[in-house]
């Protein structure tokens, strides 16, 4: 399943008001789907069955931020609240083609924490990186 990469550089991420922007430069941000479109079965005499898959917009919204950084620490007081947290928000990329600017977008919709966020350090600069993923529903916008 292809994944969806969105440049950090220029991107937008704005989960439930907040827009995290700590990313690192030269980073992405990814959508990453979870599940098949659609599903098959197989029966007698080369028939096939082929239903569109209610779950087919999950995916995984994965994207690093700087350890202690104002994302990271929203980021942060969110996964350690009592009771989970629903992101809804979008993520939105500018690009240029043939000299014209657009932008692809994506809704994100009934986002949750499915793991404990990922931390790194990087050799080079010594910066701490903490990798987030976040289970959700995306649709994206014309």
């Amino acid at each position: 399943m292809a994944t969806i990469s969105f440049k950090a550089d220029s991107t937008t991420l704005i989960l439930n008001g907040q827009v995290i922007s700590d990313f690192i430069a030269g980073d992405i941000v990814e959508l990453a789907p979870k599940n098949p479109h659609t599903a098959r079965s197989y029966g007698a005499d080369k028939s096939v069955n082929i239903i569109q898959r209610t779950d087919a917009e999950v995916y995984d919204l994965k994207f690093s931020v700087l350890k202690n950084s104002d994302s990271d620490i929203f980021l942060n007081n969110e996964l350690n609240k009592e009771k989970p947290v629903i992101f809804q928000g979008s993520v939105k990329e500018v690009f240029v083609k043939d000299g014209t600017e657009y932008t692809e977008s994506f809704e994100i919709e009934a986002g949750s924490f499915t793991d404990r966020p990922t931390y790194t350090k990087n050799n080079q600069d010594g910066n701490f990186t903490v990798e987030y993923t976040i289970e959700c529903y995306a649709k994206r916008l014309v």
